[in-house]
């Protein structure tokens, strides 16, 4: 057989197994309804909850069905994880961010400031013990099990009115940030960090209120409009490299589904959070494909304000993780695996090489 016909004859058996599983399909056996931080129109809907939904459904033959519950359905978004605690939601898919900083471990284990990049967070948390204490954190400080359902890339450093280089831009300056690099800024480089719903950076930033914001990766800031109102966009997001999303659950009603329910949600799981960071950065590159022909200046921030922000960063979580012996373990994995990952990966190729021009 011809591999033309090969493939031709994969489409139609997939084509048939499908309308089959259509034709078949039960009623769920176990109903759930997840909230979600945004709209519809997002990539927190479109790249991340929809396909973790959708691959549960389809790995549990259906057995499992999901209702997706947008934002404003159930209170605030910044207060999830306490509407699945108090059992008002079956589920949440959330960041730890929303958390704050009075437990550190909410502002580490999904993106730190100059952590984990998009290369290496995955291998961390699937390889290098990072979800066991994700979900030994939920577990013992919330009564929760979460599933890691997908992973962001790099956000942009800011959107700004002024260009931003170095620690020393930052004095002073009015910046829409959240979380660990709210605390950070302000200590370190005397920024006035300004905690302030996505839904008002836009008027914010236009009017002169703010003088900077970062919020989301490429696509989703452009689709808000900040490149129309800001003439300066500054990279790389260093303070968001890269960054996952959680879905959580009480811990009873996670071990009262089936074993074999759970076994293939939490596959569900992996592979809707691989597949939304390739998604996410397709959906990125036309963005800045685009950008690059408006009227912005793209700033790079310099490779030394990098380093002395790692330096800060540390010493930050490790003076906030002091005394709490899991918050130390969580801080200790991700920096040492960040050190091991960077001084053997010298030999990976990487597509995007600063410095050389494709021609």
């Amino acid at each position: 057989m011809r591999p033309g016909m090969r493939y031709k004859s994969a489409v139609v058996a997939a084509s048939l197994a499908l309308s089959c599983f259509a034709l078949g399909a039960k009623a769920a056996e176990f109903d759930l309804k997840m909230a979600i931080i945004s709209n519809e129109n997002s990539i927190y809907y479109k790249d991340m909850a929809k396909p973790f939904v959708d691959l549960v459904g389809q790995l549990t033959d259906g057995k499992v069905s999901i209702e997706i519950l947008p934002a404003g359905t159930v209170g605030s978004v910044l207060k999830l994880h306490e509407a699945v605690e108090d059992g008002l939601i079956d589920m949440a898919q959330t960041t730890p961010i929303f958390l704050g900083t009075k437990d550190v471990v909410n502002a580490m284990i999904a993106s730190f400031p100059t952590g984990l990049g998009v290369d290496s967070y995955g291998a961390w948390l699937y390889n290098g013990g990072g979800l066991e204490l994700w979900q030994e954190h939920r577990a013992k400080k919330m009564g929760l099990h979460a599933l890691v359902t997908s992973l962001g890339p790099s956000e942009f450093f800011a959107h700004s009115n002024v260009p931003i280089r170095n620690g020393a831009d930052l004095k002073g300056k009015r910046f829409r940030t959240l979380g660990n690099w709210a605390a950070i800024v302000k200590e370190a480089w005397g920024a006035a960090p300004t905690v302030v719903a996505g839904s008002e950076i836009y008027g914010m930033l236009e009017k002169g209120a703010l003088d900077m914001a970062e919020y989301s990766t490429p696509s989703e800031n452009a689709k808000i409009g900040f490149q129309e109102i800001a003439k300066y966009i500054e990279y790389p997001g260093i303070q968001a490299p890269a960054w996952a999303f959680e879905t959580v659950m009480t811990t009873d009603k996670w071990n009262s589904l089936p074993a074999d329910i759970r076994q293939k949600m939490t596959l569900a799981a992996e592979l809707a959070f691989h597949r939304s960071l390739t998604s996410m950065i397709m959906a990125d590159l036309a963005a800045l494909d685009k950008m690059r022909g408006g009227g912005n200046e793209f700033v790079k921030i310099d490779d030394a304000f990098v380093v002395e922000a790692r330096k800060k960063a540390r010493e930050w979580a490790l003076r906030e993780s002091a005394g709490d012996e899991l918050a130390l373990k969580v801080a200790h994995s991700i920096f040492d695996f960040q050190d091991y990952w960077q001084a053997n990966a010298g030999y990976l190729v990487y597509d995007y090489q600063p410095g050389i021009t494709p021609k």
